[in-house]
């Protein structure tokens, strides 16, 4: 058995969101602009409503990654690489936090496995993982179907407790080598907690102000200043 040191994206290991990178390629490349502000037009009203307390939180997290596949509806697979290589560089790699990066790197330093877990696009984390050196990303899929991105999204959408249904999949498969209670799991959202649940040492990064008092309460770690409402 071998321990694991899982870690969110967003608003973890880099101090922003890939949801608004992509945006800024399609407009920078004029590529998909169509199907970026309908994206944009039916889903900020979502936002708005779940930040009012109107709309399950989780739910619409979900239904947004499910649904910023639009954004890919038509691009070959050789167009959508250069897309996601370009939010890497450009979007994510500039706000990445050194200091949890530094972290990351210490798991890989003591011969963990470590694991990047994200509802970010499976091919988009894929190359992060690529530069941060990590065993394994999961990430949310997009539909490729004869070579170009259909506009869906593969289930389980890797937000939420879909998360947790899609790290637990890959563990299955990979015969679950992995000892969770010796395991770690860094993430800055209440809806990370079904992932923080399933190790012996969940940390709260830069956590939202739900997830630092449940950190709080239950006496786990918490890297970073609570972020304010």
């Amino acid at each position: 058995m071998v321990s694991a040191a899982i870690f969110d994206l967003d608003g973890t290991l880099f101090a922003g969101h890939v949801w608004e990178g992509l945006p800024r390629y399609l407009r920078l490349y004029r590529r998909n602009r169509l199907w970026l502000y309908i994206f944009l037009a039916t889903h900020m009203p979502l936002g708005i409503l779940s930040q009012m307390g109107l709309l399950d939180g989780e739910k619409m997290r979900q239904t947004w990654s499910g649904h910023m596949a639009w954004m890919l509806r038509g691009m070959n697979a050789a167009e959508g690489e250069r897309a996601f290589t370009w939010v890497a560089d450009e979007h994510v790699w500039p706000l990445l936090r050194e200091d949890i990066a530094s972290l990351l790197r210490g798991h890989q330093a003591r011969g963990e496995r470590v694991i990047l877990l994200s509802g970010t696009f499976q091919p988009l984390l894929d190359v992060i993982g690529e530069r941060l050196g990590v065993d394994v990303s999961l990430g949310t899929r997009p539909e490729l179907r004869d070579g170009r991105y259909t506009g869906r999204a593969l289930e389980p959408i890797c937000q939420g407790s879909g998360k947790a249904t899609r790290l637990r999949a890959y563990l299955n498969k990979a015969g679950s080598s992995i000892d969770l209670a010796a395991s770690s799991a860094y993430a800055d959202s209440i809806f990370d907690l079904s992932v923080l649940e399933m190790v012996g040492c969940p940390i709260a990064v830069y956590p939202d102000q739900e997830l630092a008092m449940l950190a709080t309460q239950r006496g786990w770690e918490i890297r970073g200043q609570a972020e304010k409402s």
